[in-house]
């Protein structure tokens, strides 16, 4: 039987998107150590980004004011690239390679670093919104010590 773990939640903002990106993880997660493929809904969700909360969201009159904007852009390609990630694990979980799924989810790697971009796309959009200033990324610098 089909893991049922999708749970689509209408979002109104960047931190209801967030919290959705992370159902998205543990879904994806929980079926992988269920060892049960995902709905035809979630499924069909990650085959399609504009069907998914997240999407929908980010297509809807909540962000109708940012169209155009660098950062919605950002945001837009960043949803697109989590979804492809997604698919790779989807299709491993509904192929029932549930141990290299599960090793992709947890692994420093693509997904991670997908997952990671578009949480700070989002929380950069956020900051338009709230017309707070966004922060350039970390970019750690070694420091020195003075002799």
């Amino acid at each position: 039987m089909p893991a049922e773990t999708y749970i689509a939640k209408t979002i109104e903002n960047a931190r209801d998107a967030i919290a959705s990106q992370v159902r998205w993880k543990i879904a994806l997660l929980l079926a992988a150590r269920l060892h049960e493929p995902l709905s035809e809904r979630a499924t069909r969700a990650i085959q399609h980004p504009e069907e998914c909360s997240i999407g929908k969201w980010l297509l809807s009159e909540h962000t109708l004011h940012l169209r155009g904007r660098p950062d919605y852009l950002a945001a837009l390609d960043q949803h697109t690239a989590f979804h492809g990630q997604m698919q790779g694990i989807a299709n491993l979980i509904n192929g029932g390679e549930y141990d290299q799924a599960e090793r992709l989810l947890n692994a420093a790697g693509p997904f991670q670093n997908t997952s990671n971009a578009l949480a700070n796309a989002i929380m950069a959009l956020d900051r338009t919104v709230a017309g707070k200033p966004v922060p350039q990324q970390f970019n750690p610098v070694a420091v020195r010590k003075r002799a």
